[in-house]
Formats: structure tokens, sequence, C-alpha cells
């Protein structure tokens, strides 16, 4: 499993962006994926770097729908090969407990 860290600018559409966002987040529960938007990026999940660049282009492409012409798009990619992990393994590694 793929977990990845992603955000996507819209560039020359206003100083809000979060009806991006929301479109954004509607493709990628469209898609199935697993994922948990914060406050500066989103989160996701993905079976393969084939299956995350799909979605990350499925995304684009809803933006480019929408009218943006020009993003900037940042992705981080967490491809362990000694372990499965998830967004809530990950988050689990680091909770602390009270």
């Amino acid at each position: 499993m793929i977990v990845a860290d992603f955000s996507i600018v819209p560039m020359g559409s206003g100083t809000s962006a979060s009806k991006y966002v929301r479109a954004v987040h509607q493709v990628l529960a469209d898609a199935g994926v697993t994922f948990v938007p914060g406050p500066m990026s989103t989160a996701l999940q993905a079976e393969s770097l084939e299956a995350l660049f799909k979605t990350v282009e499925a995304a684009d492409q809803r933006l480019e729908q929408m009218g943006v012409q020009r993003m900037i798009i940042n992705i981080r990619i967490d491809h362990r090969r000694d372990k499965e992990i998830s967004i809530d393994s990950k988050l689990g590694s680091v909770r602390i407990e009270a």
C-alpha cells in the first residue's frame, strides 16, 4: 500500500480555493479512494503508483473542467516495501496515549 500526501493549487483562480478542494475531494470519494483531508493538503492511500497517479490525474482533469488553466501539484509518497502501511497505521504509530 502507498500513502501519499498531495495538494493542488489552482493558479489565477482567486484567493479562495475551497470550491476546488471540495471538487477534488468529490473525485476521491467517487473513485472509492481512502483519504483524509488536512488543512493544507490531503492524505490518500493507493494500491500502486499507477493508481495514485491515475487518481491525481482525475483530480487535475476535474479542475480543468472547472476552468482552471494552471495548477501547481505537490505529491509526497511513502512507498514502503518492507511492510504494509495505511493512513491509519501511520497515524496510530504517532498517537500519544493519554
